[in-house]
């Protein structure tokens, strides 16, 4: 690891600030023109509903923000955005790790941190402008603004969208306006370095019919936490050599994180009706080391103690808050590339939108697996770590890439009767890949002669332990669309419906150093005529105020496992294979100005998640783990979410924001892995009715004030203060009601900050956790080396500076 030099920020932010409404300087999608910042983010419009409209004018729970509110909100990737949200929730994991996130209490995924890409679930789905994505760790980054689809959204949105839909909608080419922006910012974490965020935009007019639009990123973000390579009871002879470094043992702020990114897009007018943009999107990511605090293993904690109470969560720290054990470096190294072709072309009477995208999105990285590995081999003399010699490590490459096409129709006359069609085909490509090593195994395994070591006959490459690819091919074609009925000048119904038919490849190769797991299972499913409905209906009580009813659908797909026959006991059929789940959402909202400046937006809902999938796991020879999914019992989830926001003035604004919700499994269920065998082990797991799905807070506040003025030299200033409640979050799902779950406690942060502009630049100082609020987030089991505990970012201060020239 390259050493730094530490540089202390010299800022003070002490001002009395908030966050509310957005004070949003927008952009328009299909042009990117600077408009006028705007306070209420209800104005800002929106295409989630497949063609322009204000999001507060659309009958379902949708929120937007704006690339000047994101930026002011200090929101440049998903994990921020999560953050922000009270209806959305993912464990407070570092960079270097995907989470699972859960929306509307959709949820049955451990909130952990995993290094195993198969284990991380999500109930949202993704899309970069009209692409979806299996993930978007794109930075928010020349984004004109970010939608959020609260709910189900099978019609329009597809397979992944089964409890909400996330779409970041970029900045297009500007014919005839050169502009240019530059964006920095400089930021210190408690503990840790200056950091640097820093992007330029440049937009060029080539000609009267084509500009050229392009944007990079930089992100140098400095780490906070150590890594120490050896466990405190380890003295300075006893421990094992550093990794990279043999002589170094001491990583200081190991948690850092490099991106570069950016995007060039050509807009081609063709002529007044027809116009082509060509786009590429690129970003390379290196997150490195991981955040939290490795504590005191609960038996080495209970030394000398009588009735001692600890858990592995409250044990004493072996080094201090910020400092993790590993012996082995751990990163993640990304890589993203996106080219995409638009097509919009005015019809009579209707526009046709074309989309065709190619996307390649890989993960390669390494992390420590001592503890791990010390339960899968330290059973063989000389494996174990206590005996010193050796200790394990896991590496990962995932992959995905796919092709996606998507035209739609969408009406365009001032009609009672609007409507959607369209059609859409993609051709998918994954893999998960993940080994286990451990440099000295074939040296001293081949050594113990009971054990029957055979390197040549189990195959992989020295020092390997195990080794697991689950890979797909995945085709689908789909017909949707919708249609809207102005019934009355008040009433609308809309109707909207999904069919499609798909085909899965799979592959799951296992493979270990006895071979005892071994296993390399093809499998294909393929279903044609499978639909998913939607209806809707509003009524506009007054040009304010309107109501309306939701019923919607969302699916996810299913897959394979890699078990296995063991011991002349087969694997059940509905075990081998998983289907694919399905929500069926029922929603009651209302949106408007009930008074003079009091905006609120309010629904209440209920989720009804069929087939649910979630992870499970079959044993081979009584110690080694193959693990999997599996469709559950079904579950309901239901709860109210609120957004409003008051003007007290024309210059102060109060926000509030709330949501609640509990997911429960709504039937009990027994599901084994082999096929029934009188008086066997048929290793069967039981999910009892009632049990919590856990994931989510069951309440979520956050709330703000905002100040903004303008000065007569023609200079604005904003200052602004919000907070955010979150209660308690039971960290799995509970498989019977009585059980007891750990939770992670409650907690409340607050963000400042404060922002001058004149002319052509701004300039703001911010603050986020204000009272420096440590409260755990999430975990990684350590084992016999102890839990790492995950707390939420310290304290980070910094500035801001922009200038457009447009």
């Amino acid at each position: 690891m390259v050493p730094f030099t530490k540089h202390r920020l010299s800022l003070v932010i002490s001002a009395i600030l908030v966050t509310g409404a957005a004070q949003a300087q927008q952009q328009d999608a299909t042009d990117g023109t600077q408009v006028k910042k705007e306070k209420q983010i209800e104005v800002i419009t929106v295409t989630a509903s497949g063609r322009p409209k204000l999001a507060s004018e659309i009958p379902m729970n949708i929120s937007a923000m704006t690339e000047a509110e994101l930026r002011e909100k200090r929101i440049a990737s998903l994990k921020d955005l999560i953050a922000d949200s009270v209806e959305i929730s993912a464990p407070g994991n570092s960079a270097r790790f995907s989470d699972s996130v859960s929306v509307r209490g959709l949820n049955v995924s451990g909130v952990n941190a995993n290094n195993i890409q198969q284990f991380i679930r999500t109930t949202m789905a993704y899309y970069l402008d009209a692409t979806p994505l299996p993930s978007i760790n794109y930075r928010i980054k020349d984004i004109n603004r970010v939608e959020t689809l609260l709910g189900p959204q099978g019609t329009l949105y597809g397979a992944g969208s089964l409890g909400g839909t996330i779409r970041y909608i970029t900045n297009q080419p500007v014919l005839d306006d050169f502009q240019f922006n530059f964006n920095t910012s400089l930021y210190q974490t408690k503990n840790g370095g200056v950091s640097n965020d820093t992007d330029i935009v440049l937009n060029v007019p080539l000609g009267q019919s084509v500009a050229l639009r392009a944007s990079i990123a930089r992100l140098d973000e400095k780490g906070y936490t150590d890594r120490q390579v050896n466990p405190v009871w380890l003295g300075a002879d006893e421990g094992f050599p550093g990794n990279p470094n043999p002589n170094q043992t001491l990583y200081k702020d190991d948690d850092y994180q490099d991106v570069t990114g950016g995007k060039i897009a050509l807009l081609w007018q063709v002529n007044d009706d027809v116009k082509l943009t060509f786009s590429h999107i690129m970003q390379d990511q290196l997150a490195h080391g991981t955040n939290g605090a490795a504590r005191l293993p609960v038996d080495r904690a209970c030394e000398g103690i009588t009735d001692c109470t600890f858990t592995s969560f409250d044990t004493p720290f072996q080094y201090n808050d910020r400092t993790i054990v590993a012996r082995f470096e751990e990163y993640a190294d990304r890589e993203l590339s996106m080219n995409t072709v638009d097509l919009d072309w005015q019809l009579a009477g209707m526009k046709l939108h074309s989309t065709t995208a190619f996307y390649e999105d890989s993960s390669i990285g390494q992390a420590d697996y001592a503890s791990q590995g010390d339960a899968y081999y330290g059973w063989i003399p000389g494996l174990a770590l206590a005996d010193g010699n050796d200790s394990a490590y896991m590496t990962f490459d995932n992959t995905y890439e796919g092709l996606t096409h998507e035209t739609r129709l969408t009406s365009d006359t001032d009609s009672r009767l609007s409507w959607i069609a369209g059609i859409y085909y993609t051709d998918q490509d994954r893999n998960y890949r993940f080994s286990e090593w451990f440099d000295q195994l074939d040296e001293i395994a081949s050594e113990v002669s009971w054990l029957g070591f055979d390197r040549s006959a189990v195959g992989g490459v020295p020092g390997q332990g195990y080794e697991e690819d689950l890979g797909s091919k995945y085709t689908e074609l789909a017909l949707f669309g919708e249609v809207g009925y102005d019934v009355t000048d008040k009433l609308n119904i809309t109707v909207g419906a999904r069919i499609f038919n798909y085909e899965d490849t799979g592959l799951a190769l296992i493979r270990d150093y006895l071979g005892t797991t071994d296993s390399n299972r093809e499998f294909s499913n393929k279903e044609s005529g499978e639909s998913f409905y939607k209806f809707n209906a509003s009524y506009q009580f007054n040009g304010e105020v309107f109501a309306y009813f939701t019923y919607s659908q969302g699916f996810r797909r299913g897959g394979t496992n890699g078990f296995r026959e063991e011991g002349g006991q087969q694997v059940a059929d509905d075990v081998q294979n998983y289907e694919p789940d399905s929500t069926d959402n029922l929603e009651l909202g209302v949106k408007g100005y009930l008074a003079d400046g009091w905006y609120v937006q309010t629904n209440i809902y209920q989720i009804n998640w069929n087939n649910v999938q979630t992870y499970f796991s079959q044993t081979i020879d009584g110690i080694f783990p193959v693990n999997g999914t599996t469709n559950g019992p079904d579950a309901v989830t239901r709860g109210w979410e609120l957004n409003s926001r008051y003007y007290l003035s024309d210059n102060i604004s109060l926000s509030y924001a709330t949501a609640t919700t509990e997911g429960k499994w709504d039937e009990t269920l027994t599901k084994c892995v082999y096929q029934d065998v009188p008086e066997a082990d048929n290793e069967c797991r039981t999910w009892n009715k009632g049990g919590l799905l856990g994931g989510s807070p069951k309440w979520r506040h956050n709330f703000g004030v905002r100040y903004d003025t303008d000065f007569d030299n023609g200079m604005t200033a904003y200052a602004a203060l919000n907070g955010r409640y979150v209660g308690k979050v039971q960290n799995d799902r509970q498989d019977d009601p009585t059980s007891t779950v750990f939770e992670y406690p409650s907690y409340t942060t607050y963000s400042a900050n404060i922002g001058f502009g004149k002319d052509n630049w701004d300039v703001a100082l911010w603050v986020q956790n204000l009272t420096d609020e440590d409260a755990i987030v999430s975990n990684l089991n350590g084992g016999i080396l102890g839990r790492r505990t995950i707390a939420l970012t310290p304290r980070t201060v910094g500035i801001n500076f922009s200038y457009q020239y447009y």
